[in-house]
């Protein structure tokens, strides 16, 4: 076994400008690199062209600038952009093993890389669900309503003609067989937590997939007092960061806002999406409800160690939230609603509170208890920092990964 390997990510996202995947991504070629690894990352963005850049001293191709997007639904050809730069990677530099970090990332090496052993990382729910959010409890595409889906309402018209409709679960069916196959061919899968493995296991078997969760390198978060001041007011407040769409409930946090009261602690809100302009309308004053839009990582994380809690009211089953491991590394209570991979990170009533899902009352009025008792709050923010230093440090994460990828190379070499 090769001591130091080349690991060539495949990423759907990378930073700087990314949301959970693409730091979950960034973090773990870290604690790669730390080990003696040498990692280089490809970027699978729908683009013709890549071209190389450096983020942090990782080489990683990405979109050019002046690179016109095409349609993403063919992007994953070997003669497009991503499948092209993987196999001249292939051609170049010869790594060990390539671990595809997402969805569009497995499409990619699903062509061009079947002479390497290929990990595929699950972080959502993708294998079984068209569009990866499995807000449905019914089997995909089965869900669908005309041709519209609840995962994705703002598509499709619920009065289609019945034939388009069938025309559509057709072509989703297919990608997602597809998407299934593609795993069965993996040398390796990791799934995020054990709500992610369990959608998958009946799928390729229960020894075919790893448990790895996400990681959080500790030494990347900021000093307290590097935050923007513009970010922040200078008394207490709440704190929700992530996308601002109907799956991750960002409108459900209008009514916790009502909930809790003229008197209560602000919320501030990180992130941007769908929902941002209903957010922003209802208090244009910002004294309840102050939306930042965008914020630097390095910003958020010290947001969340300055707020009294994070809120996450979402509605899907979160695979391991990657808002909520960042969290949990620098101590910020969490009030999040009970759905796949949180209960793994939020330990109800030790480092947060755990709250059915759309229970808007529940949640206020666990917010309210945080804000008013110093004393829980620091309580439940040491206990997050021992769970998060136990549990999801770079170094254990990393040394499992590494883990399956010798698996990986091994069961490879034993099929060829």
């Amino acid at each position: 076994m090769t001591e130091h390997l080349r690991i060539l990510f495949v990423t759907d996202a990378f930073p700087p400008h990314c949301y959970g995947s693409g730091w979950s991504a960034y973090h773990l070629a870290r604690g790669l690199r730390q080990q003696g690894h040498d990692v280089r990352i490809i970027v699978a963005q729908p683009v013709r062209k890549l071209a190389r850049d450096t983020y942090d001293d990782f080489s990683v191709y990405r979109v050019t600038g002046d690179d016109a997007g095409i349609n993403p639904a063919i992007f994953s050809l070997s003669a497009l952009g991503p499948g092209r730069a993987v196999h001249e990677m292939l051609q170049s530099w010869a790594p060990h093993v390539i671990h595809a970090q997402h969805v569009n990332a497995a499409a990619v090496t699903a062509r061009v890389a079947s002479k390497i052993p290929v990990v595929i990382t699950l972080r959502d729910h993708w294998p079984i669900c068209f569009y990866g959010t499995g807000l449905s409890h019914e089997p995909c595409p089965t869900c669908l309503c005309g041709t519209r889906s609840p995962c994705n309402d703002r598509r499709g018209s619920e009065d289609a003609p019945a034939a388009l409709r069938v025309a559509k679960a057709h072509v989703m069916r297919h990608i997602l067989n597809h998407r299934q196959a593609q795993l069965r061919e993996a040398s390796g899968v990791i799934a995020v937590s054990d709500a992610i493995a369990d959608e998958v296991r009946p799928l390729l078997g229960d020894d075919a997939v790893r448990v790895v969760p996400n990681a959080v390198d500790v030494t990347t978060i900021p000093v307290d007092g590097h935050t923007k001041r513009s970010h922040a007011p200078a008394g207490a407040y709440f704190f929700y960061a992530g996308k601002l769409s109907a799956h991750k409930g960002a409108d459900l946090l209008l009514d916790i806002v009502a909930r809790l009261g003229d008197d209560a602690p602000p919320l501030l809100i990180a992130g941007s999406g769908p929902d941002e302009e209903l957010l922003k309308a209802f208090d244009p004053t910002g004294q309840h409800v102050r939306v930042l839009g965008v914020v630097p990582n390095g910003d958020v994380l010290e947001l969340m160690r300055r707020a009294i809690a994070l809120v996450t009211p979402a509605r899907w089953d979160e695979p391991l939230s990657r808002t909520h491991l960042e969290a949990l590394a620098v101590g910020c209570p969490i009030v999040a609603t009970e759905t796949g991979g949180t209960k793994t990170i939020v330990l109800d009533g030790e480092t947060g509170f755990l709250v059915p899902r759309g229970d808007t009352a529940m949640m206020a009025a666990r917010l309210t208890e945080i804000a008013t008792a110093p004393s829980l709050r620091r309580r439940l923010s040491a206990a997050s920092i021992r769970h998060s230093v136990a549990n999801f440090s770079l170094t254990a994460v990393t040394e499992r990964t590494v883990g399956v990828y010798q698996r990986a190379i091994e069961t490879f070499a034993t099929q060829t």
